[in-house]
């Protein structure tokens, strides 16, 4: 999967991400409210990608993963919903067509 220049939240649209199967996704909405991160991430059918390195270096989720994610975002998370001001966690949502959805969570130190 493509590396950002900087994070998603800071690019100038239209924002893509080409993944590993060489489909290409638009970012849709930035910075969405935690109640809808909550929802996709809960969503088999939604692929959930994890930027680290302050949201640069996106990386596929696994399932088994994806609890632990969920523990870490919703204590942490800057976005709408959030109960902090100093999260370390945005969350973006992405798609490849009507039908397919992608929750890119931005990871930041």
């Amino acid at each position: 999967m493509q590396d950002f220049h900087t994070n998603p939240d800071r690019l100038k649209q239209p924002v893509e991400l080409q993944d590993d199967a060489g489909i290409t996704w638009r970012l849709r909405r930035r910075r969405i409210d935690l109640r809808v991160a909550r929802r996709l991430l809960h969503d088999s059918t939604a692929v959930v990608i994890l930027g680290e390195r302050g949201g640069t270096h996106p990386r596929l989720v696994a399932d088994a993963e994806r609890p632990r994610l969920w523990s870490e975002i919703s204590g942490h998370y800057l976005g709408p919903g959030g109960g902090t001001a100093t999260g370390r966690f945005l969350a973006h949502e992405f798609r490849a067509d009507p039908d397919r959805r992608m929750l890119y969570v931005e990871e930041h130190c």
